[in-house]
């Protein structure tokens, strides 16, 4: 009886990055390549892994989780989705063992990046920003994390702060406000956080850790401290405590940055208007999504509108080391 070898376990040849990348693929060409080699140098090229990549640039491969038969063209930006998001096939017979369990994950993490969904960079973690100029594992570079710092201090200013001194009875009550104070709460915690992260104030904002340029690892430390904050008032919580903890709001900010920088959340936790998670964008108009989700609102934006945005992140980031942005 002739033995069937699983689609990963068969030697694969060098996974080739096309000429021109498919239209689903949301990464430059160099960009693939070099995360690609890094990726392939940790796993081998015969496992769900390189699947991912030969399938999710080419088709011409049986998918990662799901082992479905190759396509024979490169699979669209849904396609590579709902693969990322499918349970792992367990299959036996003809198709022989289960997939590798230990790189499903890596796999739906690659399809997810190269389709623009997760800008989490594919690889261990061991300074992964140095692939988008980036330092440590941010997927973030300092520019961007200064400028959206500057958007917040843009909302602040146009749309207004919270009242100092606040009277008592409203600072015990902070789900109660209305848009405008939570919203200044949450623009408070994005800028004093990404101050931090950027270097320029030496304690973490809740901690109160000193640590200059902290690393990613050190930044998330501070997840715990916010859920601490953001669970004042809340069922299963505690009580507000205005004279200990920030707004909650404040804490929320916090954990959206800390999504935001990591990768996991492709949009910012402010957007170019200043606009934050508890505001419409503007005049109760849809939040503006540019320039990091990728899609400028043009004329559903009345900013936007007289001047567009840049539509990528990256290209945010070519701007900005050129000055002309």
């Amino acid at each position: 009886m002739r033995c069937h070898t699983p689609p990963y376990r068969e030697r694969m040849r060098t996974v080739v990055v096309p000429e021109v990348l498919p239209g689903a693929i949301a990464r430059s060409r160099a960009l693939v390549e070099a995360v690609l080699a890094e990726s392939l140098a940790e796993t081998g090229a015969d496992g769900p892994v390189a699947l991912a990549w030969e399938w999710g640039l080419t088709g011409s491969r049986p998918s990662p989780i799901t082992l479905s038969l190759p396509v024979g063209r490169p699979p669209s930006r849904e396609e590579i989705l709902a693969e990322a998001d499918a349970d792992p096939e367990i299959r036996s017979g003809s198709l022989g063992e289960p997939t590798a369990g230990d790189q499903v994950w890596q796999a739906a993490l690659i399809l997810r990046w190269l389709a623009g969904a997760s800008d989490e960079i594919p690889v261990a973690q061991e300074d992964r920003g140095r692939f988008i100029g980036a330092r440590d594992d941010y997927a973030r570079t300092d520019a961007e994390i200064r400028q959206v710092r500057d958007w917040a201090e843009l909302g602040l200013r146009e749309s207004g702060d919270l009242p100092v001194p606040m009277d008592p009875d409203d600072a015990t009550r902070p789900w109660s406000w209305d848009a405008g104070w939570m919203n200044a709460a949450w623009l408070r915690g994005v800028r004093d956080f990404l101050t931090w992260v950027a270097g320029e104030r030496a304690d973490a904002p809740l901690s109160g850790r000193v640590e200059r340029l902290p690393s990613l690892t050190l930044a998330t430390w501070e997840d715990s401290y916010a859920e601490d904050v953001l669970l004042q008032g809340r069922p299963g919580g505690h009580v507000v405590q205005p004279g200990r903890y920030p707004p909650p709001q404040y804490g929320e900010a916090i954990q959206e940055c800390i999504q935001w920088l990591d990768g996991r959340s492709i949009r910012p936790p402010v957007d170019q208007h200043g606009c934050g998670a508890y505001v419409a964008c503007p005049d109760d108009g849809p939040r503006c999504t540019c320039p990091v989700g990728g899609r400028c609102l043009l004329q559903g934006c009345e900013v936007c509108a007289s001047e567009p945005c840049l539509t990528s992140v990256h290209e945010m980031t070519d701007h900005l080391r050129r000055g002309d942005a």
